[in-house]
């Protein structure tokens, strides 16, 4: 509490109870954010409508036409971009459209599905086949020794921010292969 001329005031309680509770690290959970039941009917031709879309169109087609391993009836397709980057596309099976993932590039090439980069502890991205929730990792902007943690919820048509941690990889259990 904080004493002003005899009134009590309580503004800092929010603050403090979210620094805490970052600390604790209590973050968004993939059962936080359940999607609809998985799809179980056939999937929809793949729409490739872009130049961009065109450009992947055998990885995109190969997923297009795999079971849904993302918010009940979406396929993630993922792609390499270098030795230490991440691209890849969102796909409703139940239309064939594809999305762009979260934090893509806004170009009108390859630039477009790039999300992530650099060397991190862990996957570059997560998800789950019952969950609307992504969480990708990047190395941090211009320190190797950190890495951003972003945590994304599906909105139907595009990813919503909403949380991003930047983590130190020296006091989070980072190892790096050499």
């Amino acid at each position: 509490m904080v004493y002003h001329g005899g009134m009590v005031r309580w503004w800092w309680l929010p603050l403090c109870l979210g620094v805490l509770l970052t600390a604790q690290g209590n973050r968004p959970r993939f059962e936080d954010y359940p999607a609809s039941p998985l799809w179980a009917g056939p999937n929809a031709p793949i729409k490739l409508t872009s130049r961009a879309e065109r450009m992947f169109r055998t990885r995109l087609s190969e997923a297009s036409r795999q079971p849904p391993d993302f918010a009940g009836h979406f396929r993630f397709a993922g792609w390499g971009c270098g030795s230490v980057c991440a691209a890849g596309a969102i796909i409703d099976l139940t239309t064939g459209i594809v999305y762009q993932p979260p934090m893509g590039g806004r170009g009108t090439g390859w630039e477009r599905w790039m999300y992530c980069g650099g060397v991190v502890d862990g996957p570059f991205v997560e998800y789950r086949p019952d969950s609307r929730l992504v969480l990708t990792r990047c190395q941090g902007a211009g320190d190797a020794a950190k890495q951003d943690l972003r945590y994304f919820v599906w909105e139907g048509t595009h990813f919503k921010p909403i949380l991003h941690v930047t983590e130190d990889k020296r006091h989070s259990g980072f190892r790096s292969k050499d």
